[in-house]
């Protein structure tokens, strides 16, 4: 079992090195970035989790007082991906994702600076708009600078930047608060995120080929008439609601249902972004493999999804019946790694059928993904306190990642001409 993983990890080190050495300078210059943006963006996204009993201590807030921080942020986003990826279609990446980043500097900056709760609440708001725009214009970066060939595998470079910030953030970013306080911490990470919007400004550039392109972008409202589209956009809602349970409640259900120390559960709850770390650039590499062996958009990346999916759905489903603690955290950490391991053909789907509207699709997507940022914290809170356990949440869970990957299956057909994009 052990040789197994390490024979995997190097297959990924190596799927890795074959991406990076067959790209431009100036494509690696910008998958290298969109990997650092990802892995701030998530960092920003979680101190707040890690500074829960000091922010409370310091505004006087109870746990549901509290829990408006995390849906303001969650608003933020949603209101923003659809609105930026048509911006970074019309105006191009790096003026918008430029604008992202400030704003979002900005953002958290201000939330370690403010005294009053209100103004915490819109800063938090404010975060979300700004970090929003990140996933669309990534993947618009990489519709502009990386080769069709390469496209999943170098998006799944780019995300690798989400689980290993969810792997090492834990340690990083607790003991950076103990050490400077939350404050001064939210500072710190503000930065680190302008310091990389001035390195888009010198790094990035738009590509020449843009602006001839213009006018093969397809409009907002056809694009929502995309079959493929949607079953992605709703598979991708799936996926989101494992991330956000993972992000919000492993630890809880360890502690909750198995009584373990905290020290225990922060070296559990590292497992699946472990193995995601894994998976990812391998199903990444084996996607772009098999669009250049059959030309189809169907077998190398909505297979890929939904094969993946059904796993991690047939995972979670044990977890309502589990009476041992062992094959709990398996369960967990399988079920949350299959989920996670096809994220990048779900982007590679938008640049292989709308390449000139790649900002838009993504948005699209990304939206169902904030939607799933509202709905996984309070449902699952919601369904422990009802059911007195974590059971029925964990059932919920396996239905919505079973969906995604039903819908994928059935409805997901980008090959065929009546699902091709029109002007």
């Amino acid at each position: 079992m052990v040789a197994d993983s390490f024979r995997k990890m190097r297959q990924g080190v190596r799927a890795i090195s074959a991406a990076t050495q067959s790209l431009s300078k100036r494509a690696w210059a910008v998958t290298v970035l969109a990997f650092a943006l990802c892995l701030v963006n998530y960092s920003d996204r979680m101190v707040i989790s890690f500074a829960i009993e000091p922010i409370k201590k310091d505004f006087g807030l109870t746990n549901t007082s509290f829990g408006l921080a995390i849906s303001y942020f969650a608003l933020g986003t949603l209101f923003v991906n659809c609105l930026s990826g048509v911006l970074l279609d019309r105006f191009g990446t790096r003026l918008v994702w430029t604008i992202g980043l400030l704003v979002w500097s900005a953002a958290i900056a201000a939330s370690g600076m403010v005294e009053i709760w209100a103004l915490f609440l819109t800063a938090r708001f404010v975060l979300g708009l700004g970090e929003g725009v990140n996933f669309p214009a990534m993947n618009r970066a990489a519709a502009d600078w990386i080769p069709p060939r390469l496209t999943s595998r170098s998006v799944g470079i780019m995300l690798l930047g989400v689980p290993v910030a969810l792997l090492l953030g834990g340690p990083l970013l607790s003991h950076l608060i103990g050490w400077i306080n939350w404050r001064n911490a939210f500072i710190v990470l503000a930065i680190g995120s302008a310091i990389l919007g001035v390195a888009v400004q010198v790094i990035y550039r738009i590509p020449r080929s843009r602006s001839a392109a213009d006018a093969n972008r397809v409009p907002w409202w056809r694009l929502l008439r995309n079959p493929t589209l949607l079953a992605t956009s709703w598979s991708f809602f799936a996926f989101g609601y494992v991330l956000w349970f993972g992000i919000t409640w492993i630890p809880g259900y360890f502690e909750q249902t198995w009584q373990m120390d905290l020290a225990s559960i922060g070296w559990f709850s590292t497992l699946p972004w472990g193995l995601a770390c894994v998976l990812i650039p391998l199903v990444g590499w084996y996607s772009d493999r098999r669009m250049i062996q059959t030309r189809s958009i169907r077998s190398a990346r909505v297979h890929p999804i939904w094969i993946f999916q059904l796993l991690g759905a047939l995972c979670f489903i044990p977890m309502i019946f589990v009476h041992s603690q062992t094959l709990a955290i398996l369960m967990i950490s399988l079920g949350v790694g299959f989920s996670m391991a096809a994220n990048a053909p779900y982007y590679s789907i938008c640049t292989d059928l709308f390449r000139e509207s790649t900002g838009t699709a993504t948005g699209i997507m990304v939206t169902f993904f904030s939607i799933s940022g509202l709905v996984t914290p309070l449902l699952t809170g919601w369904l422990t306190d009802v059911f007195g356990g974590f059971q029925a949440a964990f059932a919920v869970l396996a239905i919505f990642v079973a969906t995604g990957a039903i819908g994928m299956l059935l409805f997901a057909r980008p090959d065929c001409p009546t699902q091709e994009p029109t002007s």
